[in-house]
């Protein structure tokens, strides 16, 4: 597609501060909009709930859940952020597929097969930027124990974490120089500069 405006997408794994983060960018970012996934829309956000919450004591199987994230991504991306982009939108956007690849990918579903899925939910939309915070799931873990908003993923072992941190570090390589890595066990302010750098570098803040 030819889009006119940017989109820039947030990763990061359990207690990485992205939410934070992005807290931190709505105020530098004036005009832009703000998106999460899986979520965004009535549809998202009933699939987020139903996929992710832990207070309904059911399992979700690893595809039920990637087709479960993917009808929402479609849903979200085809019919909110491609028509706005192409409208000159500049938009922010809080996960996207690369989180099903590290999450659903590591708990059993095919790596390839996602990818696939995920192209057609997406129209093969591409960011401008990816800024994806790396964090040792040791620290992660301990950030997120306790917090009321801890979800399914964020309450498996160690042994989940370190995989899924090694399934982003493979999407680092795979999508290519437009994905950035910051180091997210550093301060807070620390890390919402190196986050403002890269902003500046690739002419987002002027």
């Amino acid at each position: 597609m030819t889009k006119k405006g940017k989109l820039i997408v947030i990763e990061g794994g359990s207690g990485s501060g992205k939410t934070t983060q992005i807290r931190y960018l709505k105020k530098e970012l004036k005009g832009w909009e703000f998106y999460r996934e899986p979520g965004s829309t009535t549809f998202g956000e009933k699939v987020r709930n139903a996929v992710q919450a832990l207070r309904h004591g059911y399992e979700v199987e690893a595809y039920a859940a990637m087709f479960g994230y993917s009808a929402a991504r479609a849903n979200l991306i085809r019919g909110v952020i491609i028509p706005k982009l192409k409208k000159g939108a500049n938009i922010v956007l809080d996960r996207y597929w690369y989180s099903t690849y590290a999450y659903q990918g590591t708990d059993g579903a095919s790596k390839k097969t996602i990818e696939k899925i995920s192209k057609i939910a997406t129209d093969g939309l591409k960011p401008d930027l990816v800024i994806f915070y790396d964090l040792d799931p040791v620290v992660g873990m301990k950030r997120k124990s306790g917090r009321k908003d801890a979800d399914r993923h964020d309450v498996k072992g160690f042994a989940f974490h370190t995989k899924v941190r090694r399934s982003y570090h493979e999407l680092g390589k795979k999508v290519g120089r437009v994905w950035k890595m910051v180091d997210a066990s550093k301060s807070i302010e620390n890390v919402r500069q190196e986050t403002l750098n890269l902003l500046e570098k690739y002419k987002i803040l002027e």
